[in-house]
């Protein structure tokens, strides 16, 4: 079965566009949850687990592994320039990264490993993230030779997810539970709220990442494929 360039690239876009604004649905009605009731609705809980957000985003994480995964099984014919280590690696670990959303996985790590809080796979998880990036640069920088704006949107939407997301984790404890805590000594609600909304911007991001880097996989592959169909026509 042979797909169409233009036609990969177009799916891509439509794509990019159905998940931003599904993203941005999900997001207010989780807020609405929160301004109206006092709380998130169960089933659009962003911090909650197997709700609606979070099956969505385990969704998006699968997909990327699942790419990756058919790009390896096709590799030796399409996509010559990437290693095969590389693309079984990403593979694993985005759908991995579909399971641990599912069943939050890293939040448990701390009992596995025995110790006092739930921040352990901070630093955990980012260690695999700059090892994979320092292994495989050549692939990186393979990518980037041959299609720039797809690595660009790739890591713009990488970006995002681990700012949004590790960086949203970490003022959970230096803004809420400090700053935040010692401003509104007067009013326990202050606290919840920022709590709530550091959660939409949490979730959001990674969301809203993980669909940029799905867009930046979508370009590099319909790039792929016309490169390939020039080279067959020769």
């Amino acid at each position: 079965m042979k797909f169409k360039p233009r036609a990969v690239q177009e799916v891509g876009t439509s794509l990019l566009l159905v998940l931003v604004l599904l993203e941005v649905l999900l997001t207010l009605i989780y807020l609405a949850g929160v301004f109206l009731t006092g709380k998130a609705y169960p089933l659009f809980d962003m911090d909650g687990l197997m709700t609606i957000p979070s099956l969505f985003q385990a969704f998006q994480l699968l997909l990327v592994g699942l790419i990756a995964l058919s790009l390896l099984i096709i590799q030796s014919h399409s996509f010559k320039h990437l290693s095969r280590l590389f693309l079984l690696t990403v593979a694993i670990l985005f759908i991995y990264g579909a399971i641990d959303e599912v069943f939050k996985i890293h939040l448990q790590l701390h009992n596995l490993f025995h110790t006092p809080n739930n921040r352990d796979w901070l630093p955990f998880y980012l260690g695999i993230g700059v090892t994979t990036i320092v292994i495989f640069y050549r692939d990186f920088v393979a990518i980037w030779r041959f299609h720039q704006k797809a690595i660009a949107f790739i890591a713009l939407g990488m970006g995002i997810f681990i700012l949004g997301g590790f960086g949203a984790e970490l003022l959970k404890h230096e803004l809420v539970h400090t700053v935040v805590s010692q401003i509104s000594r007067q009013d326990e609600l202050i606290p919840i709220l920022v709590e709530k909304l550091r959660v939409a911007v949490e979730e959001f991001s990674e969301l809203l990442g993980e669909s940029i880097t799905l867009y930046g996989i979508f370009l590099y592959v319909a790039k792929r494929l016309s490169v390939n169909n020039y080279e067959a026509a020769k």
